[in-house]
């Protein structure tokens, strides 16, 4: 059986030179661990090694391509992939699996620029870990939330709208708002499904649309409201 690790799932970021992977590209990687400390996303990635002490979760970075415009546009999914913990250590749409690559078709046929967006997960860390007993997204959403909570006043800049891809983070982000300040709850929020293989290839059974088209118009939402 072939090793899932050398199939190359993100063709878009490999194409374009910036597949994070100890197999393909092992150089990008090697520059983005070593500039995971500087600009918009250093002081982020300061608290992310704090929350890996607290919660003794292996919490992926932010990653450091992203939001160099700053985080216009926040997108909140689930929880990372297991290659975003075990392999490039990022939350990244250059991530070599298909979410990240489905991210990356979706945003920039939105028009949405890697420059103006930061990708982060109301869970950290990845649920279905096996180095863990069996959990829930719902459970470990509960114990995550005050580290959503934490995040929102950590970053420097409000960021104009939010995008929540899937039903957990848009559960997540509506627990947030019933106890957040009145400029929190006044953040414009965008719903749309989730990249995954699984939601990507369906159709949405309330419009009737392909989820990749929904997907698609979320993120031309958020970029035309980001402006």
């Amino acid at each position: 059986m072939k090793d899932r690790s050398t199939v190359i799932w993100n063709k878009h970021a490999y194409n374009a030179g910036t597949l994070l992977s100890r197999h393909h590209l092992p150089h990008v990687l090697q520059h983005r661990q070593e500039s995971r400390y500087e600009g918009v996303v250093g002081s982020l990635n300061k608290w992310v090694d704090e929350v890996r002490v607290s919660t003794k979760e292996s919490v992926p970075y932010f990653d450091p391509r992203s939001a160099t415009q700053g985080a216009d546009v926040l997108v909140l999914l689930q929880d990372p992939s297991g290659e975003a913990q075990l392999g490039s250590g990022f939350i990244s749409r250059d991530n070599n699996d298909p979410t990240a690559h489905n991210s990356t078709l979706a945003a920039e046929a939105g028009g949405l620029p890697y420059s103006r967006s930061l990708h982060w997960n109301v869970v950290p860390w990845w649920v279905a870990n096996p180095a863990f007993p069996p959990r829930t997204l719902a459970a470990e959403a509960r114990r995550a939330a005050p580290l959503l909570a934490e995040l929102m006043e950590l970053l420097e800049s409000r960021p104009k709208v939010v995008l929540l891809l899937g039903k957990q983070a848009q559960t997540a982000w509506s627990q947030l708002l019933l106890s957040a300040s009145l400029e929190l709850k006044s953040l414009p929020a965008i719903l749309g499904p989730h990249p995954s293989p699984l939601a990507y290839n369906k159709t949405d059974a309330v419009t009737g649309k392909p989820n990749k088209e929904l997907l698609r118009e979320a993120f031309a939402r958020a970029a035309a409201m980001s402006k």
